[in-house]
C-alpha cells in the first residue's frame, strides 16, 4: 500500500532507552501476517537489526536469541484454529513477554496477543493471553483510513487503520491517540503492557525513527537482562 506522507515535525520516542548496538528481532511472516511496510524493515535494518522471520503458523518456537519481537498485520482471524492449535508458539510467546521482550504489534499482530479471538468462522479460539479479553468481528469496517497518533511528550507518528475486527478493554491501557487528517476525529488507539505497545493502527516508523531507535534500544537492555540470567 502507499504510505503515507512523512512527518518531519516534533517527535519524542515512546521508549525510553537509546543505542546503537545490534539487536536481534523476529519478525512473524507467513498465511496470517504478511502485512508490513518495506521501509519499516528497511530502517530497522539500518538501526543494526538483524530480522530474523519465523512462522506463528507452522514453527514450533521462536527463533533462539531473540532479543526484541514484531507482530506486523494481516489475517489471524483467518488461520485463527492453525494459530490456536500450534501451543508451543503460544506459550514461547507468552514466555518470552512474562521474560520482557520487547514487543510491536500492529493489527492482526494486536488480535494474536488477546485472549481469545473470533476467528472468520464464527468460532472462538484461544491465543497469546497477553491481553485478557477476547477479539471479535464487528461486521463492519472500522476506523479506515490515514492517521497521526500523538504519544507521551507530543511523540507524533503516521500510521493508518483497516480493519473489521475489534476489541474490549481498560482507558488506562492506553499510551496513543489517534486523529483523521481533517481533524473532528479521535480515538484511543495503541494499549501498553510490560514492555508491548500494540493496536490496531500500522505504524510507518520513518515518520518518527526515534521509535525504532528507542525500540531497539530497549531490545538492547532485554538482551542484558537476558544473558545475566
Amino acid at each position: 500500500p502507499s504510505a503515507p506522507e512523512n512527518d518531519a515535525g516534533n517527535r519524542q520516542a515512546f521508549f525510553s532507552a537509546h543505542t546503537e548496538e545490534k539487536v536481534r528481532i523476529g519478525i512473524a511472516r507467513d498465511e496470517a501476517f504478511c502485512f508490513y511496510y518495506h521501509e519499516n524493515l528497511e530502517l530497522l535494518k539500518e538501526q543494526g537489526a538483524e530480522l530474523v522471520c519465523f512462522s506463528p503458523i507452522h514453527d514450533r518456537n521462536l527463533p533462539k536469541g531473540l532479543d526484541g519481537l514484531i507482530l506486523g498485520g494481516g489475517y489471524p482471524e483467518n488461520y485463527a484454529e492453525k494459530l490456536s492449535s500450534n501451543e508451543e508458539m503460544l506459550q514461547s510467546i507468552r514466555e518470552a513477554w512474562l521474560a520482557g521482550m520487547p514487543v510491536l504489534a500492529e493489527c492482526g499482530g494486536f488480535l494474536y496477543l488477546h485472549e481469545m479471538l473470533e476467528g472468520s468462522d464464527g468460532s472462538v479460539y484461544k491465543m497469546a493471553g497477553i491481553y485478557k479479553q477476547k477479539a471479535f468481528n464487528t461486521g463492519r469496517l472500522g476506523r479506515f483510513g490515514y492517521i497521526s497518533l500523538t504519544g507521551p511528550g507530543g511523540m507524533k507518528i503516521k500510521g493508518h487503520e483497516f480493519h473489521y475486527w475489534d476489541c474490549g478493554c481498560g482507558e488506562d491501557e492506553f499510551c496513543m491517540t489517534a486523529v483523521k487528517p481533517n481533524g473532528g476525529r479521535y480515538w484511543s488507539c495503541m494499549r501498553t503492557v510490560k514492555r508491548v505497545m500494540a493496536g490496531f493502527p500500522h505504524l510507518y516508523y520513518p515518520s518518527c525513527p526515534e521509535l525504532v531507535q528507542s525500540f531497539a534500544g530497549q531490545c538492547v537492555v532485554y538482551g542484558k537482562e537476558r544473558d545475566k540470567e
